[in-house]
């Protein structure tokens, strides 16, 4: 095989089984070469760190306005969305709301955040068990980003279902897939009809892009796939998130004790919980002329599956990467991935999980969790359920 030649393998990514534990296939196609071609469904597949890393960071070569999901429905009904536009189209709908989830305008809502964190972990600590996906991880991101986007309260129900949904619909055509488009279709009209210029709050996020919109930063009809956008990433992704963290907390007890002696290691532990089990796996790109991975020239037109949580797992980057090392401190893991698309609501993401952590430190002292549920997504890693406790702190102790 010369250098320049691009394997091929019958991985199907968005097998049942493989998407229950992915890690040994992106393990298997990072080390069969820098770009792989999955025949199942005739992409490539980018599996290492330094190269999902310079993929994204080469928009010029790597589009994303062609689309970024699997099939074709999708990418027409997700057009005009921001994670499907290139420059300058993207700087224009990100600029609406980049800078309301900038580090510095999120600290006016920090304190609303810890308050929340404080109360979700006290009202589970009360509890004999509950479960840290449905009692917990689904409730604190709804409240946060309804919140935050100035969604009515009595409004927020399937909020959830349909940012499921979203991601389910990235994936290549079938059962999944079509459930997804439906949900997204649903999602939607609660735009059209509840998330409006009338029902969002006064200085809102929400309320923010329609006034965009009204002095003509955007066209009209983005704000409909802009507040579908932020409705989608900044709430399934934190609730996946959340959820693991409290399944590697209280698989490691070790790791636990020794954050709670180390309170400082809170931004570390957060990284690594985002490095090890990242919420969205995956999305792609389309090569345009002249795109190249590692020297290997790929096609024109070629659509690219850029698995991010496979470069968070590349042994070339994290030693030991299948390891939960709350010391490791990863702070380039791709989760949020890199460059002109990187998350616009990272920060908020962190914000949420530090304020998690911190009130678990102050207020539990064991963390024991069940047997965890796993959820079946096409683009999501996440858990249905997972049984907890908490012991609060001061409690006795059989």
């Amino acid at each position: 095989m010369t250098a320049l030649t691009i394997p091929e393998c019958d991985v199907d990514l968005f097998d049942d089984e493989v998407l229950r534990d992915p890690y040994p296939t992106y393990s298997l196609l990072r080390h069969m070469g820098p770009v792989v071609r999955l025949r199942k469904h005739g992409f490539l597949a980018v599996a290492r760190y330094a190269d999902v890393r310079a993929v994204l960071n080469d928009p010029e070569h790597f589009i994303s306005g062609s689309g970024v999901g699997f099939n074709d429905e999708f990418n027409q009904v997700r057009a005009s969305s921001i994670i499907a536009s290139d420059e300058p189209r993207h700087d224009m709908l990100r600029s609406v709301l980049g800078e309301r989830l900038g580090p510095r305008a999120l600290k006016g809502v920090d304190n609303l955040i810890r308050e929340r964190a404080s109360e979700l972990v006290a009202e589970a600590a009360r509890r004999d068990s509950f479960d840290a996906v449905k009692d917990f991880g689904e409730v604190f991101p709804v409240q946060v980003v309804g919140e935050l986007i100035g969604l009515p309260v009595d409004k927020r129900s399937h909020l959830l279902r349909w940012a499921n949904g979203a991601f389910n619909a990235f994936g290549p055509p079938g059962e999944r897939t079509s459930a997804g488009l439906a949900d997204i279709a649903e999602q939607f009209e609660y735009i059209r009809t509840v998330a409006t210029r009338e029902h969002l709050a006064p200085g809102s996020m929400g309320a923010a892009v329609y006034e965009a919109a009204d002095r003509g930063l955007i066209p009209e009809e983005s704000c409909l796939p802009l507040l579908s956008a932020y409705l989608t990433a900044g709430m399934d992704t934190t609730v996946n998130a959340l959820a693991a963290m409290i399944h590697l907390l209280g698989t490691h007890p070790e790791a636990w004790r020794e954050l709670r002696e180390n309170p400082e290691l809170v931004p570390s532990v957060v990284n690594e919980v985002l490095r090890i089990e990242a919420p969205a796996q995956l999305f792609s790109r389309v090569a345009a002329h002249g795109a190249q991975v590692a020297g290997v020239p790929v096609e024109a037109g070629e659509r690219v599956a850029v698995i991010y949580a496979s470069g968070n797992r590349d042994e070339n980057q994290y030693p030991d990467p299948d390891r939960f090392d709350i010391r490791r401190n990863p702070a380039g893991h791709l989760t949020f991935g890199s460059g002109l698309h990187v998350c616009a609501g990272q920060h908020l993401a962190k914000i949420e999980l530090r304020a998690v952590l911190e009130a678990l430190i102050g207020q539990v002292d064991a963390i024991t969790v069940g047997e965890p549920v796993r959820k079946i997504n096409n683009v999501l890693r996440g858990l249905t359920s997972l049984p907890a406790a908490f012991t609060a702190r001061g409690s006795e102790q059989s």
